[in-house]
């Protein structure tokens, strides 16, 4: 349509770069000429990164054999900003001509907004920094050399503050602490019983309901740790069996910008509500609107996860992993399904009334042979999980539009119309569903249209 750049002898007393382009429509508007979006400026940026931790250990056998202690503190701060220079480059478009011996000429196409000089373009501004500190008290000792008992306590709490933030509500400091433990005893190497809790505090929820109580448990035996099993050690190296039951809370639900549920989002100058009167209407106040409601009721989404496993080595060259597993999630944050219009509200109401279950299976399987100088590694992996959505914000459909439920479906269920591909030929279209939609074939996807 045009070259990248005119000769400079079309206009011998131009300065400027003869950039070709041609006219798009009747609004002046251009095509884009890659070569002079390459040299027209340059763009410049800079990012920078300080981390800086420091840490403290104590040994404190001086009170008991096996404790310790550890501090830390750790700041990280994060800056960019980037820039342009650039000229909106001069293009130019040919029309053919017989009188002009090269069988053409040029003319300006935004003689009106082209400039010769540089023009400044300001970009992003990012500056954010993060404090983290914590401090953990630890033990770990064995006992007539059968008894292994070993302890964690950890407390910490992270600051996180945007220069950047856009809203009020973004600009205000991000803040997480939380107390967690541990505790396992072995014995002989046979039998493991480990017990955690973690004590969560989220920003998100009200006074009631900021703080969490998350604790697990587990149990593993090492079945070729015992004598019986020394007469097949040779064969089996490795066979344990495992099982944990435990809670676990999650804050990071609704909406990024859900942010403290407890707080209504109220816009006392939203023109959207405002208001127009006075003497031939010449005066306008803009209006109050909300956005969420204050919900002092919502709380964390619970999850009660059993897992099952198995650890299996033969030969000392193969190893399989099996995990079983089943997930019942509760408290999952939904949008109400009916709201009398009667009570005038112009936001969404949520609350925590979702109930769903997953399960599945994971294999791991490696196996590592030496053959003299040549080796071999094989490596597989099976997975396989399904989910199910128990408990569903919805209305209560009658007996003949129980299609239009969720409950029961799959958690990544599709609905609605899916478009598979486009037809292929007539036959194509014979032989598929009868529908109208063009050339896109499409099917219904479970029961929403």
């Amino acid at each position: 349509m045009f070259p990248a750049i005119f000769p400079a002898s079309d206009l011998p007393y131009v300065k400027h770069p003869l950039f070709g382009n041609a006219a798009r429509g009747t609004n002046g508007e251009v095509y884009t000429n890659p070569y002079a979006s390459m040299v027209s400026g340059f763009q410049q940026y800079s990012t920078s990164t300080l981390n800086v931790q420091l840490e403290l250990k104590q040994d404190l056998k001086f009170i008991t054999e096996g404790l310790s202690a550890r501090g830390m503190v750790y700041t990280k701060r994060y800056s960019y900003f980037n820039l342009s220079r650039q000229y909106i480059p001069f293009y130019y478009a040919a029309s053919p001509s017989v009188s002009d011996p090269k069988g053409y000429t040029i003319s300006l196409l935004n003689e009106g907004t082209a400039t010769e000089y540089l023009n400044y373009t300001q970009g992003d501004k990012l500056v954010n920094t993060t404090t983290y500190g914590e401090l953990a008290l630890n033990y770990n000792r064995t006992f007539n050399k059968l008894h292994n008992v070993s302890g964690l306590l950890i407390g910490i709490r992270r600051n996180y503050l945007n220069g950047n933030a856009g809203t009020l509500t973004s600009s205000l400091p991000f803040r997480n602490q939380g107390l967690s433990g541990r505790f396992t005893y072995g014995f002989d190497g046979r039998y493991l019983f480990e017990t955690n809790f973690g004590y969560n505090g989220s920003e998100r929820f009200a006074q009631n309901n900021r703080y969490g109580f998350f604790p697990s448990v587990g149990v593993a035996w090492n079945v070729n740790n015992e004598k019986f099993f020394k007469p097949l050690e040779h064969v089996i190296n490795k066979l344990k069996f495992r099982a944990t039951y435990g809670l676990v809370g999650n804050d990071q639900i609704g909406n990024a910008g859900d942010r403290f549920f407890y707080l209504s989002n109220v816009t006392l100058n939203d023109p959207a509500y405002g208001a127009t009167f006075g003497e031939n209407g010449g005066y306008t106040k803009n209006g109050v609107s909300i956005s969420r409601y204050a919900n002092e009721g919502i709380t964390w989404e619970r999850s009660k996860k059993l897992n099952l496993g198995m650890d299996l080595g033969l030969f000392d060259s193969m190893n399989l992993i099996v995990d079983a597993y089943k997930e019942r999630r509760s408290n999952i944050l939904m949008d109400r399904a009916y709201i009398p219009t009667t009570l005038g509200l112009t936001a969404p109401v949520s609350a925590n009334v979702g109930v769903a279950e997953a399960k599945g299976l994971d294999v791991a399987m490696d196996y590592n042979k030496n053959f003299g100088k040549s080796w071999l590694q094989m490596r597989g992996t099976f997975t396989y999980a399904t989910s199910k959505l128990l408990v569903n914000e919805e209305p209560q459909y009658p007996s003949n539009m129980l299609y239009l439920s969720r409950v029961g479906q799959s958690l990544t269920q599709a609905y609605g119309l899916i478009a598979e591909r486009l037809f292929v030929d007539d036959e194509d279209v014979k032989n598929s569903p009868k529908q109208n939609f063009g050339e896109v074939r499409g099917e219904i996807s479970n029961t929403e249209t």
